[in-house]
């Protein structure tokens, strides 16, 4: 099913918002699938230059805040936060038919004229003001005054955040666990629709490797060190991780023999690593998890933490068609009983790729179009 999106000259005028383009993650990949839904969209964002983004967002016309006016915004970012719920405001959107945000942190803010409807997706209410604080200042390293300054900034963001979710506004979750943030942090309701995942499609069989994977930015929430303590205590089995972040060296130096790092690899070579692992390794709680469903989408099994999005991606071995296994102890010498409980079932490809077909971009697309069309937008999604 291939969406097709025509838009005649005098046809609905639409606004995509997106927090920043200066990274190519999960929310990014979302904002992909609704510029090719939507064609002829207009994007704006608060600030980013990133190539690859602006490459694939080519044909539509990008504006930036005036937040993007600031030398190296794209580096501290980070540290203008109180900025961005005035500049995300400072967007106006007379003259057009409809708003879709696609917010994980300011885009949900936007102010709409009286009688322009704004569709929210989701990705999660701003998480270093509501469920990461501590982790979010343990990381900057502050103390003293500059945390307290800093405590009440998160304060004044988490009160903004919450006012701002009660503008009127369609409210889009992208998993069940997301729907109940959003209930936790807003007391808004809102409708699940899962992110599109593209499984890109291999040139030839996959080649086994024999080691478990793990694929992430090696960051602490992520909790690669659990893998890595996991298997000190399996010196028979192999972990492969591959990513590179802040982590990176003090994983290298607590890792045992048959722990190996790739440090970055390119987008082939992580599909090749992923399609021929014995398994596909996730310890975080993500909000939904798009590399859990994409090594589900090579026919490769996946043992979780069973909070958060994993919950609602991989089938335990309580279903029918198991793919994979979910877990609950975060401990090293528990983990390891796990992988070791893991072997003992095998899991059928099929059935993980057909699980992971239920979020594919055809998936997505039926499912915003069903969202938009009460709105005069309709996108004509053929199926061949």
């Amino acid at each position: 099913m291939i969406p097709n999106t025509r838009r005649p000259e005098r046809g609905p005028r639409v606004a995509i918002v997106h927090d920043w383009l200066t990274a190519f993650g999960g929310a990014e990949r979302v904002l992909v699938e609704l510029c090719r839904l939507l064609p002829h969209a207009e994007v704006f964002t608060l600030f980013g230059r990133h190539a690859g983004l602006r490459q694939l967002l080519n044909q539509h016309r990008v504006q930036a805040s005036y937040l993007a006016q600031l030398p190296g915004i794209d580096a501290m970012y980070r540290w203008l936060a109180p900025l961005m719920p005035k500049a995300i405001e400072s967007f106006r959107f007379q003259g057009f038919d409809l708003v879709i945000s696609s917010s994980w942190a300011f885009a949900h803010g936007i102010r709409t004229p009286q009688g322009i409807p704004h569709v929210a997706y989701i990705h999660s209410p701003m998480r270093w003001a509501w469920d990461m604080q501590e982790e979010y200042l343990g990381r900057a390293k502050l103390s003293g005054a500059a945390r307290w300054i800093a405590e009440q900034g998160l304060t004044q963001l988490r009160q903004w955040d919450q006012q701002a979710a009660q503008r009127e506004k369609t409210i889009i979750a992208n998993s069940q666990f997301i729907e109940q943030r959003i209930k936790r942090c807003w007391q808004r309701d809102s409708t699940v629709i899962y992110p599109p995942v593209r499984v890109t499609e291999m040139h030839g069989p996959a080649k086994p490797h024999g080691a478990y994977i793990s694929v992430s930015r090696l960051v602490k929430y992520k909790r690669v060190d659990l893998w890595v303590e996991a298997f000190r205590h399996l010196p028979d089995h192999q972990l492969m991780v591959v990513g590179t972040g802040p982590e990176l060296s003090r994983l290298q130096q607590m890792a045992p023999p048959n722990v190996r790092f790739t440090g970055w690899v390119s987008d082939e070579q992580a599909i090749e690593l992923i399609a021929g692992a014995k398994g596909f390794l996730q310890a975080s709680k993500e909000d939904f998890g798009i590399s859990a469903v994409e090594a589900q989408g090579y026919g490769v099994p996946v043992l979780a933490y069973g909070q958060g999005g994993a919950a609602e991606t991989v089938r335990g071995l309580a279903h029918a068609n198991p793919t994979g296994l979910l877990f609950d102890a975060l401990e090293p010498r528990a983990v390891a009983q796990h992988i070791l409980e893991f072997e003992r079932y095998q899991f059928l490809p099929q059935d993980c790729k057909r699980n992971a077909a239920r979020f594919s971009p055809q998936a997505f697309a039926l499912a915003i179009a069903e969202q938009l069309s009460p709105f005069g937008i309709h996108l004509d999604v053929r199926s061949f």
